[in-house]
């Protein structure tokens, strides 16, 4: 993936999670009850935020994030 589609899904990824936060902070109406669960919405768009965040870092700087190794992981 590129930088321009990276950077492009991190800004839809952005507007998405400030419109479920927005979404959740309204008053609730018991008259009409969500039907969506906008705080584990928002929780799904934090992580792949963080992720789209992770990649973008990789592709500025030109090194791969790669995983940490454990005490008992392969060497």
């Amino acid at each position: 993936m590129g930088l321009n589609v990276t950077v492009a899904l991190l800004v839809v990824q952005l507007i998405a999670l400030g419109l479920c936060v927005w979404q959740d902070r309204k008053p609730i109406n018991l008259a009409k009850p969500r039907l969506l669960p906008y705080r584990l919405i928002s929780l799904i768009l934090l992580v792949t935020v963080l992720a789209t965040l992770a990649h973008l870092v990789a592709l500025v700087t030109g090194n791969p994030i790669m995983p940490r190794r454990g005490r008992m992981g392969m060497r």
